[in-house]
């Protein structure tokens, strides 16, 4: 991926903007369903608040941002249910920028989101927003230049790239001091886009420049910096040296312009530098037993892998995965045991302790996208050490991808032993075996696990629900909308069934009229969890995608650069194409594009086949079209 800056906005266009094809978002935003208390981790939990996470995507490079690769060792945000907006922070090189030496590297104005992250955060019903941050190198006022018919071309360009590529807005970050005739200039750039910007674009200014210009952090919206929010920007970003009494003003500006607080003004908290314990407490946000002053901004969430010592280590990933767990569940792991064990202490910060934050879910109620049948997941968080079709080991290769990242458990973890006493064991994600995917998820014996928040109508009666599992057979329990406080617990699968993967349905049809609003699951003795399924009748399979070709290869030797290409199916037909050589997964992509960073050739071939297989959203596979690449002799 790479930046923008004035001349490249200016002159945008997906036909000549290098590579632009290979980096859009395909994926749809989601629908969330209502909320629902009963079946909160925390039923008293106030609603309304919402959060931006503005984070960085994998690694955070700054110079070699990527949708996919071949690594595991890398952050994918696991999440996304305590979030309703996704920001990518962290600037990009212009096109042709020498990223071998950064001395010399010079960035864009726009950076957009990786659109792997955007499929994510789109599959969950999170909007995902570019970042445009300045100061960069040159002047400012090229970036406003405005034409006789009143159009500002940066702005309009700023549209039509957000369409091309998939996402929801932008992030602006000014951080720099303006002469004021520009800072005019940008407030009507701004207010020009937003009137342009087609419905659910997303504008969020931070608490940076006044209306005059000057580099002022005000740390919380008030009469001064109005100006930003009444017709530039649909959000507020307040800098994070907040005052109880900065809240309370915030939230007063707000209702004083008409805005909804949730909707309006999001307070920071900084966790980049200052990790689990920052200075300034998000309970000034957060009042005990009462509803929330404003909406959350977090900034800096990836630094629960960046700050792991052995976060590049793909054999030392468990306790960044802890640590992210209670981040955004609290120090227990556990939304319903959320609450700090340790007080804030002055003086120097204490970022690795977890003891000392009480988590988002503490003050943020869980959200779902699972309204409708059919729901599949595999617990593919996005990333794994190999991956797995129907239980098979189809590549050992490691790789991440998190534009494929299934929906995940909407709480990680709920979990109760036996007696409703909390569990010892952790359920947890497990990367040694998966039945699709790069990891399935490993359940306890003798524990409950709650898994997602739904809001499933069974009407036919020809519902069903299917597990594949590996170990003892699981109980599966639906909660319902009419009676949120018992379970009916259904066995899925036969006792004893063994080692191997096994999958199991069951009709629903004794629940007709009813709706689902919770999952859970548990068994007698540990078992692995490869699949759940919920389905209302078989859809038809896809059909064999049309225009499968290869658009180049670049042989080197015995391996080949492949780009590939077909026509995209609607999103209600197709979930996802697989990419295979033979019997060897290459990769997965709802797209119409795929990059094969390295196909190997086999020995004494003179032609590679290539295949693409659809998927449709309830996991029926389709016929794969093929194509092949010729080797050089």
């Amino acid at each position: 991926m790479h930046g923008y800056d004035a001349e490249a906005l200016k002159h945008w266009s997906p036909q000549t903007d290098r590579w632009a094809r290979y980096f859009r978002s395909r994926v749809p935003l989601a629908a969330r369903i209502a909320p629902f208390p009963a079946t909160q981790a925390r039923p008293q939990l106030p609603m309304g608040a919402q959060v931006m996470n503005l984070c960085n995507d994998y690694d955070g490079a700054f110079f070699t941002a990527r949708k996919y690769d071949d690594a595991f060792a890398r952050r994918l945000l696991r999440f996304w249910q305590y979030s309703d907006f996704y920001g990518s922070w962290h600037g990009l090189p212009v096109d042709g920028s020498p990223t071998a030496e950064p001395d010399r590297i010079v960035h864009g104005l726009i950076n957009p989101p990786n659109p792997a992250y955007t499929d994510a955060a789109h599959r969950n019903g999170v909007r995902s927003l570019g970042c445009w941050f300045w100061p960069r190198p040159g002047d400012f006022a090229p970036y406003l230049e405005r034409h006789a018919d009143g159009s500002y071309p940066v702005a309009d360009k700023l549209i039509e790239m957000a369409e091309y590529f998939g996402f929801d807005g932008y992030f602006i970050n000014h951080e720099a001091e303006t002469p004021p005739d520009e800072a005019k200039r940008l407030r009507e750039l701004l207010t020009y886009l937003r009137s342009r910007a087609p419905e659910g674009f997303h504008l969020q200014w931070y608490d940076t420049i006044r209306p005059d210009g000057g580099l002022d952090y005000l740390n919380h919206l008030n009469d001064e910096n109005a100006p930003w929010l009444e017709s530039a920007a649909d959000s507020f970003f307040a800098n994070y040296w907040m005052t109880e009494a900065g809240v309370e003003t915030s939230r007063a500006t707000a209702l004083r312009l008409g805005r909804d607080p949730y909707e309006a003004v999001f307070h920071g908290t900084e966790n980049e530098q200052f990790g689990f314990d920052p200075e300034y407490d998000p309970r000034l946000i957060f009042p005990d037993s009462a509803p929330a002053r404003t909406s959350w901004a977090l900034f800096g969430s990836h630094f629960v892998w960046e700050l792991h010592p052995g976060h590049e280590d793909p054999q030392d990933q468990g306790p960044a995965f802890e640590r992210e767990r209670q981040y955004w569940s609290g120090p227990a792991g556990d939304p319903t045991r959320t609450g700090r064990t340790q007080l804030h202490e002055p003086g120097a910060p204490d970022p690795a302790n977890p003891h000392k934050w009480d988590g988002v879910a503490h003050h943020i109620t869980e959200r779902s996208v699972i309204g409708a049948f059919p729901f599949v997941t595999r617990f593919n968080t996005g990333h794994g050490r190999g991956f797995f079709l129907a239980g098979r080991r189809a590549s050992d290769a490691d790789w991440y991808n998190a534009s494929i990242q299934d929906v995940l458990p909407t709480w990680q973890f709920w979990s109760e032993g036996p007696e409703g006493s909390a569990g010892r064991e952790t359920p947890d994600f497990d990367y040694t075996r998966a039945y699709d995917g790069g990891s399935c998820l490993r359940v306890p014996g003798g524990t409950t696990v709650r898994l997602y928040k739904t809001e499933l109508a069974v009407r036919t009666g020809e519902e069903t629900l299917s597990v594949t599992f590996s170990g003892s057979a699981p109980e599966v329990g639906l909660l319902f909308a009419d009676d949120p406080g018992t379970f009916a617990w259904r066995q899925v699968g036969a006792t004893g069934s063994g080692a191997g993967w096994h999958t199991a349905a069951r009709s629903l049809a004794e629940f007709r009229g009813r709706t689902i609003a919770a999952l859970a699951v548990r068994a007698a003795s540990p078992l692995r969890l490869g699949e759940l399924a919920l389905r209302q009748r078989p859809l038809p399979p896809p059909e064999r995608p049309r225009g499968f070709r290869i658009d180049a290869a670049y042989v080197d030797g015995g391996t080949a650069e492949v780009f590939l290409s077909w026509h995209l199916a609607d999103p209600g037909q197709v979930w996802y194409y697989d990419v295979h050589r033979g019997q060897e997964w290459l990769g997965r992509i709802y797209d119409e594009v795929y990059y094969v960073k390295s196909l190997r050739r086999g020995e004494g071939e003179a032609t590679t086949e290539l295949t693409l297989t659809p998927v449709a959203p309830d996991g029926t596979r389709g016929e794969p079209a093929t194509t092949r690449i010729e080797w050089l002799r």
